[in-house]
């Protein structure tokens, strides 16, 4: 299925007031969480007792957290039904369809939040180190 992520993304944008994720995040009802994960995982989504929650690697700049919550908002919206872990990039047991898709759907939110997608596009690729 062809997304048309600018047009998800500014509808998106103009019904919660502003392109920051997490704040898109807070007016989906999803919780945002920062903490201790391993190295190599940069966040991942979770539904637990019905709520939605997005678990974001502490470590990571305020960008790459923005970038990962993006990502996984991507998810959320385009497939709720689908779980993983992202890892250095790529994620375990993961559709690369899926991965690609909520990887262009960080793109263009990111964009509208103001960072560079092409920075965005790299971290989500190659990790952080």
């Amino acid at each position: 299925m062809a997304y048309n992520y600018k047009l998800r993304v500014k509808h998106l944008v103009e019904k919660a007031g502003s392109s920051n994720p997490a704040i898109i995040a807070e007016m989906l009802s999803i919780n945002i969480r920062y903490v201790d994960t391993p190295n190599n995982i940069n966040g991942f989504w979770k539904r637990i007792l019905r709520r939605k929650f997005i678990f974001v690697n502490e470590r990571l700049d305020e960008w790459q957290r923005m970038t990962v919550i993006s990502h996984e908002l991507g998810h959320i919206l385009l497939h709720p039904h689908y779980h993983h872990f992202c890892s250095e990039g790529r994620s375990y047991f993961a559709s690369s369809r899926h991965e690609n898709e909520a990887d262009n759907f960080a793109m263009c939110l990111m964009d509208a939040y103001g960072i560079d997608p092409i920075y965005s596009y790299a971290f989500l690729q190659n990790g952080w180190r």
